[in-house]
């Protein structure tokens, strides 16, 4: 997100500080999670060589809100070769190395990853496998001429992980047919999944001007 004049800087900081700012991102990891879907969240503090780690306290606590599925071959319904779990997830706050962080703690890092994945999850990658997927911003007049929501979505387009119909297929199930889903919503106030049952949709806007 870049701001084209200061007014739209000025209010996209503030919406960021004040949280209202919505952001999904997709990922990818060789690893089962220790839950499904649900919360990750704990403070964070500075570990070794730069990187962060996940504490049990939470005076000031990250939030992460997720939920995964296996990836499994459209046409024989097994898991993929080597199995790869995709994971959708929506940061609460924004810390440094959070969705990394949230992902290692959960004992899924990202693959790919070059700081919190092992040697043999990063040699053979040609990426890291995490993706800013989604975005909203709440209506403003500072940030579209008609003062409408700003709703951007941007699948992946690069990895060989990502783009093939495996991974596709589960973008689909998260993200598509948003013509006949309009009365579901990602961008509110809920966590990504508000009804563990209920399969979720967006709608999307025209193109974003910020």
């Amino acid at each position: 997100m870049v701001a084209k004049h200061s007014a739209a800087a000025a209010a996209a900081g503030e919406l960021l500080r004040q949280r209202q700012a919505q952001k999904y991102y997709v990922a990818l990891s060789s690893r089962k999670p220790s839950k499904k879907m649900g919360r990750v969240i704990g403070d964070m503090e500075r570990s070794r060589r730069g990187s962060w780690k996940l504490l049990r306290s939470t005076n000031n606590p990250a939030t992460t809100c997720f939920i995964s599925k296996a990836l499994v071959s459209a046409a024989s319904g097994a898991p993929t070769t080597p199995p790869l779990r995709a994971f959708l997830l929506k940061p609460l706050t924004g810390r440094t190395h959070q969705i990394r962080v949230a992902l290692k703690a959960l004992g899924s890092p990202i693959l790919g990853d070059p700081m919190y994945a092992s040697a043999a999850e990063t040699a053979s990658q040609d990426r890291t496998y995490l993706h800013a997927a989604a975005l909203r911003l709440p209506a403003h007049s500072a940030l579209s001429e008609d003062g409408a929501p700003i709703e951007v979505l941007c699948p992946p387009s690069s990895g060989t992980a990502f783009c093939n119909a495996v991974f596709e297929d589960a973008w689909h199930n998260w993200f598509g047919g948003i013509e006949l889903r309009t009365d579901c919503v990602w961008f509110d106030d809920s966590p990504v999944v508000s009804n563990p049952a209920q399969e979720m949709g967006f709608s999307i806007a025209g193109s974003a001007s910020v």
